[in-house]
């Protein structure tokens, strides 16, 4: 579940530009600083070309690995569970 979801029905944003700030910069420092090492990693360029390679999968798998585990958590909220009819 989201964090502060209980504020979503009154139009506020569940976080603050700040904290959207801090996500995206941690984010974009850290994929420059990975990038950074490729291009100084002592290998042949095939070496580095597939661990950036890996680097932009592994970023995107986790983009959209976050994405589904929360919608699935928030499918799993509004879905209402139908009691069964007994078999006969």
């Amino acid at each position: 579940m989201r964090d502060n979801q209980e504020d979503a029905p009154t139009g506020k944003r569940r976080n603050t530009g700040a904290f959207t700030f801090l996500s995206w910069a941690a984010f974009g420092t850290a994929l420059v600083a990975m990038f950074i090492g490729i291009c100084n990693l002592n290998q042949p360029l095939s070496v580095q070309g597939y661990y950036a390679v890996c680097a932009l999968f592994l970023t995107m798998s986790s983009f959209v690995l976050q994405k589904t585990v929360r919608d699935n958590k928030e499918d799993d909220d509004l879905i209402v569970s139908v009691p069964s009819e007994p078999h006969e």
